[in-house]
């Protein structure tokens, strides 16, 4: 599924004093205990009753920063502070930053000819030809940019004011939401000789200093800071966005988020085979949020929540993948040169090691057109698979497959699908797990696994019955992985299951669902 445009891009960082793991020390909300269930930022239909959430925010789990260590594979990055299961939240966090969705909306529909009088008439074209207005995706990311600019402008003009009339909390605030704005620059752009605590402080606006450098800030500079760190729509891109909304009379309901800054994320480094997952919820407008620091101005708000997607050991980096997994190992390498970098991620370097004298280096970049000739390509994957991994690089043609065999009833044929995908399953476990395209598989299989048993009940066969349960097994153990554990609530577990099919295997089902994240 298409991700955000904008990931972080990792530089190094400036050594720590301490060089080690910041201890969180003073840092607000740390919390001791496992956060259990997440469903009110998920699930409207489980938002609480009393309007109290049962948690604080942000909400930090077992985590701490480190710059400069042997145990992050660039400059800084995070790691867990104890062993970390499968599914255990690592932490819940608001923006600091979020261009407002209705203002971004209103702003992309209404700019018509009275915003360009200045073009010139000897140009020859209509103001409404594509040439001239193009209200398309990159004109839609750019004015998402453009409200982040002004929000942190604001910001400095709070601080610039001698003669502000602002009450000393505000200024306060300002200060320190610059500060960790600033923090996500890399070290060769602001030297820093920020301990990993401070550093870790001022990413979760801890830190009120006033000894800032407002001057670095300017409109170059934060550009440069939102398209390296911020995190854009995280299901359909920028040009689905913009159809959507040239096409769609109320195309405004159909998201609620598309830009927003995060700065402790942005520490996340990338693995091609990472062991945490991110998903955007939204605090209740309703919400009580007393005993968090921020009370009010997260009512409403996006908010991000990241859950381990395995078992991570103690002192471990937490990763996650900046672009789809699913792509063979050198269309993932040319999406990631942008970031200025090349991965040497242990699936990466094991698929290049095995591909070196491989069939599979002969099978071309695109996807065949038909079905006999997908199949041909699958089989020699299968047949020339020298790790499990590499199965997952050639998922889009596994799908692609299914799609086109599935048009077809043909029992046996079904029996052949789920044997494939149940092996494309477990490639997922090994190297991506509970990744949108790994969830999207599973509720196929549940589906295929419910038709054999249909199929069996109706000839009177035996067995089919235990394929439907191992698929419902893992469809929830994936799912309670991914959002997870959810207070081991069925209700919502079911509840999530359902959306997540609804998204992920309905035609436009994105725009069916009530609460929009994935």
């Amino acid at each position: 599924m298409p991700k955000a445009k904008r990931k972080p891009m990792k530089k190094a960082a400036s050594s720590s004093s301490d060089g080690g793991e910041s201890t969180n020390a003073g840092v607000a909300n740390l919390s001791l205990s496992p956060l259990n269930d997440v469903s009110p930022l998920l699930l409207s239909s489980a938002a609480p009753k009393d309007r109290k959430l049962p948690f604080t925010i942000p909400y930090i789990g077992p985590i701490s920063l480190v710059q400069q260590h042997q145990s992050v594979v660039h400059g800084r990055g995070l790691v867990v502070t104890r062993d970390v299961s499968a599914g255990e939240c690592l932490f819940v966090l608001p923006a600091v930053a979020a261009a407002p969705i209705d203002e971004v909306y209103n702003r992309f529909l209404d700019e018509d000819e009275e915003d360009y009088d200045d073009i010139d008439d000897d140009i020859g074209t209509s103001i409404n030809d594509a040439s001239v207005v193009k209200k398309d995706g990159p004109h839609l990311e750019s004015i998402a940019e453009d409200m982040l600019i002004e929000q942190i402008q604001s910001l400095v003009d709070i601080l610039d004011d001698k003669e502000s009339a602002c009450a000393k909390e505000d200024i306060s605030r300002a200060h320190s939401l610059l500060n960790a704005f600033v923090s996500q620059m890399s070290s060769d752009e602001v030297p820093s000789t920020a301990t990993n605590e401070d550093l870790m402080k001022t990413l979760l606006l801890s830190n009120a200093n006033t000894d800032m450098d407002k001057t670095v800030l300017d409109r170059e500079t934060m550009l440069n800071i939102i398209r390296r760190n911020a995190f854009g729509p995280d299901f359909h891109n920028y040009d689905t966005v913009a159809t959507c909304w040239n096409t769609t009379p109320d195309g405004k309901q159909c998201y609620n988020r598309l830009l927003g800054v995060y700065p402790l994320s942005a520490m996340i480094n990338h693995s091609c085979s990472p062991n945490a997952v991110r998903v955007f919820g939204r605090v209740p407008n309703s919400s009580d949020t007393s005993g968090s620091e921020m009370c009010d101005q997260i009512q409403g708000k996006e908010v991000m929540l990241v859950h381990a997607n395995k078992a991570i050991a103690k002192r471990t980096e937490i990763t996650w993948s900046y672009i789809p997994p699913s792509n063979p190992l050198n269309e993932r390498r040319e999406e990631l040169s942008k970031y200025g970098f090349t991965c040497n991620c242990l699936r990466c370097v094991q698929e290049e090691k095995a591909l070196t004298a491989s069939p599979l280096t002969t099978l071309g970049e695109h996807l065949p057109g038909n079905e006999a000739s997908m199949r041909d390509m699958i089989q020699t994957i299968e047949q020339n698979l020298p790790c499990n991994e590499i199965r997952v690089s050639y998922a889009q043609l596994y799908l692609e497959y299914f799609n086109k065999a599935l048009a077809q009833s043909d029992i046996d044929k079904i029996n052949d699908i789920l044997k494939l995908a149940t092996r494309l399953h477990f490639s997922f476990v090994a190297c991506n797990n509970a990744c949108t395209e790994h969830l999207s598989i599973l509720h196929m299989c549940y589906d295929l696994a419910g038709v054999l048993h249909t199929h069996a009940l109706q000839h009177k066969s035996e067995g089919a019955m235990t394929q439907v349960r191992f698929w419902t097994e893992q469809l929830k153990k994936t799912v309670m992985t991914r959002y997870g554990n959810l207070g081991e609530n069925l209700e919502n577990v079911r509840a999530l299951m359902k959306h997540s099919k609804l998204v992920l295997r309905r035609k436009d089902g994105w725009y069916s669902v009530n609460d929009k994240f994935i």
